[in-house]
């Protein structure tokens, strides 16, 4: 008589990994491994990134240098009490596209609840932002401005796990956190010219980053650093689904 195994309903992976490579007790994305959200992630070139400190996890289907797109595209899972990003400009257009549950995007003020399926696009010079408004992990798709956005969004995620913004010991959840002021302050210069915070008129910030972004950077804080671009940093620092 032939076993036969069980289908899973649902996969649990994306944990932070230790020194030796074994997964912790740290936040973890659960897919339905027959669902959309977990095709897109068999089907992307690139491994499994997260960030623990703002409960998010993403990985690149597509970047400008390597295919007909000319835009990177990206899918993100946000965990219910993820961090929302600052309301924010760009000179281009970005398209979000709910995969699993309900993404709400807030465009120039109006709140739009994306279903899976669903989605809407952010014309150039529109203040907006995303959030997941749910009590489960959100799934979207996007078509990210250019490269740069994801360049800062990496390094973000990247510092996270290196325990930049946190003060706990490896595998604790103090380990982990989201950008302060200053880290804050360094990946918004990074950006300018392709991504605006709203949240603060321009000159200001442009006096911000003559002067104590400045400071920053002489007392060692880091902006965009490409090495969290690399395969090879995500392969060791998260676990990988088995798909």
């Amino acid at each position: 008589m032939t076993e036969t195994t069980p289908a899973r309903s649902v996969l649990r992976t994306g944990r932070p990994l230790d020194d030796a490579g074994d997964p912790t007790d740290g936040p973890a994305l659960e897919l339905a491994p027959d669902g959309r959200a977990a095709t897109l992630l068999r089907e992307s070139p690139r491994p499994l990134a997260s960030s623990p400190g703002q409960g998010t996890w993403a990985t690149l289907l597509e970047r400008p240098e390597e295919g007909d797109t000319d835009r990177p595209v990206l899918v993100q899972w946000l965990a219910a009490d993820a961090s929302q990003p600052p309301p924010h400009t760009h000179p281009t257009t970005e398209t979000f596209e709910a995969v699993t549950g309900e993404l709400t995007v807030v465009r120039d003020g109006d709140t739009h609840v994306l279903a899976p399926g669903e989605s809407v696009t952010v014309e150039p010079g529109t203040e907006h932002a995303f959030r997941n408004d749910t009590d489960g992990t959100v799934a979207f798709r996007a078509r990210l401005p250019s490269m740069r956005t994801a360049r800062a969004l990496y390094s973000v995620w990247g510092m996270d796990h290196e325990g930049v913004f946190g003060s706990g010991p490896p595998g604790s959840d103090e380990r982990y956190g989201e950008p302060g002021l200053l880290h804050g302050l360094l990946l918004a210069e990074s950006l300018r010219g392709e991504t605006t915070m709203t949240d603060a008129p321009l000159p200001v910030q442009r006096v911000l980053w003559a002067t104590v972004g400045r400071v920053a950077r002489i007392a060692g804080y880091r902006g965009v650093d490409e090495r969290y671009l690399e395969d090879a940093f995500w392969e060791r620092r998260v676990e990988q689904p088995d798909l």
